[in-house]
């Protein structure tokens, strides 16, 4: 081969070395691109998720404190309708003003405030004990054991959790005590 030739060929060999080099580069830098962009994926998928499970907790959570808002109902219920009740030496009025009680088994962790009030009536020479019970439920009460729900003051805790529920029942009773 002559010098010549020996000399370009291996300016090109250098030239095409250049090429690859500048080449190499460039894969490297669109690795970095994927993998950062495969970071951002991965970030939004665990935030989604854990806010999911977050929110599948608090509907959890939901639903027990309405059932102990309900077994307050059921409790003030049997408190002022129940004629064998012993708890209660005078039937058919409210327990008391305001009763709070805690829970336990599912609902543990949860109080419930039962107030209760009530009006006569008379119809027809019967007399009508129309009674409000409201029973509200939560699982952060305010002040002693079992403590007070709605909490005073406020909760602002994200996994507060209140239900309320009203009730009204009626009795009747004749002049003479007698049911109706």
């Amino acid at each position: 081969m002559r010098p010549d030739r020996i000399a370009k060929f291996w300016q090109a060999g250098r030239a095409a070395g250049a090429l690859v080099a500048r080449e190499a580069g460039f894969a490297a830098v669109t690795a970095i691109v994927i993998l950062v962009i495969l970071a951002v994926l991965g970030a939004a998928i665990v935030t989604i998720s854990g806010t999911r499970h977050v929110s599948l907790a608090l509907d959890i959570m939901g639903s027990r404190a309405y059932q102990a808002a309900i077994s307050g109902i059921e409790w003030g219920a049997y408190q002022i309708l129940n004629p064998e009740n012993t708890n209660n030496p005078t039937r058919y009025v409210c327990p008391v003003p305001d009763t709070n009680f805690a829970l336990a088994g599912e609902l543990s962790g949860f109080t419930v405030t039962v107030s209760c009030k009530s009006l006569d009536h008379s119809e027809s020479g019967n007399t009508l004990r129309i009674f409000r019970l409201q029973a509200t439920a939560c699982n952060k009460p305010s002040g002693a054991a079992p403590g007070t729900c709605p909490p005073s003051p406020a909760v602002t805790s994200f996994d507060y959790v209140e239900r309320q529920v009203t009730a009204v029942l009626q009795t009747c009773r004749t002049n003479k005590g007698l049911v109706c």
